[in-house]
């Protein structure tokens, strides 16, 4: 990928290098003549609109590449998602050492895993991605272990209350 924008760069650059001796030569002036003829197109409505959009094109081809696009969204979900994991796991092998910042070890592993499969390292705004994709993965986990224990407190009391007043007539008695 990087080469493929040194090439467009350097293909650019000798566009802008030989177009003005290009446009010398199309209108038949002299070689002295060249950069009073390149200043002559550029000061028309169509050379203005031309140099205009060459600038926001560059700044765009410059600065575009910071943006996030839907594939490294994915990835950086998925990186997250395994980084929580590996987190998680090694936080509960061992629960009495669990004073490390599961946030920063966790944003660790997702950069590891980026450059591992290809990618550049997170940004400070993916950090923040990745670190809200923590923080909902932590409270989906609560959630469901909160449920879970609600679940068993109802079947715990069903349970006591069937065998403490339900069974009792029907059981022998020694």
């Amino acid at each position: 990928m990087k080469h493929r924008k040194t090439l467009i760069l350097s293909a650019a650059l000798g566009v802008l290098l030989t177009a003005p001796v290009a446009l010398a030569q199309a209108t038949g002036t002299a070689a002295s003549g060249i950069l009073d003829t390149v200043i002559a197109s550029i000061f028309t409505p169509t050379g203005i609109l031309t140099v205009l959009g060459a600038v926001v094109a560059g700044v765009g081809f410059i600065f575009g590449k910071d943006w996030l696009n839907e594939r490294r969204k994915r990835r950086i979900a998925l990186a997250a998602h395994h980084a929580f994991n590996i987190v998680e796991d090694i936080a509960a092998e061992n629960p009495a050492d669990n004073g490390w910042d599961k946030a920063a070890r966790g944003l660790q592993v997702v950069d590891e895993w980026m450059r591992a499969n290809g990618w550049r390292q997170l940004k400070p705004h993916e950090q923040a991605l990745a670190k809200l994709s923590f923080s909902a993965m932590h409270g989906e986990q609560k959630a469901s272990l909160k449920a879970s224990q609600a679940r068993d407190a109802d079947a715990l009391a069903v349970a006591h209350t069937i065998t403490s007043s339900g069974l009792a007539p029907v059981l022998a008695r020694p």
